[in-house]
C-alpha cells in the first residue's frame, strides 16, 4: 500500500476482519482487533504515524505487533510498538523502522526499509494471525513459511532477519 493513509490502514483492518462471519459471542474481537476513532471527523497531516494516533485508540491493539497507545518519541526514534522486549520505532533519520533494545540502547534489528512497507508486513501478519483469533486455528510450519515467503516477497533482504527468526522454523 505506497503512501497508505491512517483511514486506509484502518479500512483494511475493518476488510480483514469483516471477511469473517463472526458469531454474536465473537463481537467483542471488533473492538479487540479493529483501532476505534476517537473522534468523528478525521484530521488528517499527511504523516501516517501522527495521523494513526491522532485519529484512532491504539492502545491494546495487536496489528503484527503490540502498539504503544501513544507514540514515544526523543531525538532519534519516534516509538510506536512493543515486540516485548524490544521497542519498535522508526530512525529519524533513516526513515528505517527498527527493533530497538531500550536495556543497551541500541538497535536490535531493522524491520522494514520504511512505513509504507512495513504496514505492508503487519497486514499481512495480521492476516495470518486472523483464523487464531476468529477460529482458533492451530498454525503449521507450512502455513509459517507460506507467511515468510509473502513477507520476502515484500521486504528488502537486510530486513528479513526478524521474520525468518519469527516463521523461518
Amino acid at each position: 500500500m505506497k503512501n497508505t493513509t491512517a483511514n486506509e490502514f484502518v479500512d483494511k483492518i475493518k476488510k480483514l476482519v469483516g471477511n469473517y462471519n463472526l458469531s454474536s459471542e465473537q463481537e467483542y474481537l471488533n473492538e479487540i482487533l479493529i483501532p476505534q476513532s476517537k473522534k468523528t471527523d478525521s484530521n488528517l497531516t499527511g504523516k501516517f504515524l501522527y495521523d494513526l494516533y491522532n485519529n484512532y485508540d491504539l492502545n491494546g491493539r495487536t496489528i503484527g505487533f503490540d502498539f504503544l497507545g501513544q507514540l514515544n518519541e526523543n531525538s532519534d526514534y519516534i516509538f510506536f510498538a512493543i515486540s516485548d522486549p524490544f521497542d519498535i520505532g522508526i530512525d529519524k533519520k533513516t526513515n528505517e523502522i527498527i527493533m530497538y533494545d531500550s536495556e543497551f540502547n541500541q538497535v536490535h534489528l531493522k524491520l522494514a526499509k520504511g512505513i509504507n512497507e512495513f504496514i505492508d508486513i503487519i497486514l499481512l501478519i495480521f492476516e495470518y494471525g486472523l483464523p487464531g483469533w476468529i477460529s482458533e486455528k492451530q498454525y503449521s510450519k507450512d502455513d509459517r513459511l507460506s507467511l515468510l515467503s509473502k513477507i520476502k516477497e515484500t521486504a528488502d533482504l537486510e530486513y528479513l532477519t526478524f521474520y525468518e527468526q519469527s516463521y523461518g522454523n
